[in-house]
């Protein structure tokens, strides 16, 4: 369900919607020498990115949908719900996955939504799924399972 910012205890520090994550996250990986597929229609993940040998398969969310009204967010637990979506369909794509593969959520860099899925992170770590953050000036960061590291690395993939 939708809430107003102004009902928070803690007011989100900026709102994105899962368009202007995608967005974001296509941008990044084109500027990485990745090349991107949007996969929308698929009804799993959002963008497919191929580099070397290597395919990510991304899933975003954001932090309320287009057509809500201005001020208007997604509660806690329309947040958890997005989280269990992206980790059901990034496995869904770790069974379908031919060549070697990364699997990436990818969500605004909400302090809200960073609680959220800290309270997964060792199964996340061991399901292989990288966390990547977005901001509205664009900036990106990472949490990367540490087993993963070397190989983000190599493909311009950065912890920060």
């Amino acid at each position: 369900m939708p809430i107003s910012l102004d009902r928070l205890k803690v007011p989100d520090e900026f709102v994105l919607t899962q368009e202007e994550v995608i967005e974001a996250v296509t941008d990044y990986f084109i500027k990485h020498g990745w090349t991107v597929q949007i996969e929308a229609a698929s009804g799993g993940h959002d963008l497919v990115a191929d580099k070397q040998e290597w395919n990510a398969y991304i899933k975003c969310k954001g932090s309320r949908g287009k057509r809500q009204q201005e001020g208007m967010v997604y509660d806690n637990t329309q947040l958890r719900g997005n989280t269990g979506d992206q980790i059901e369909k990034l496995i869904r794509a770790q069974g379908e996955a031919e060549n070697p593969s990364l699997f990436i959520m990818a969500n605004p860099g909400l302090d809200r939504m960073k609680w959220v899925v800290s309270k997964l992170e060792t199964g996340l770590d061991k399901l292989d799924i990288i966390r990547m953050w977005i901001y509205p000036d664009r900036t990106i960061k990472w949490d990367i399972p540490a087993h993963l590291l070397r190989i983000a690395r190599k493909l311009g993939i950065e912890k920060n």
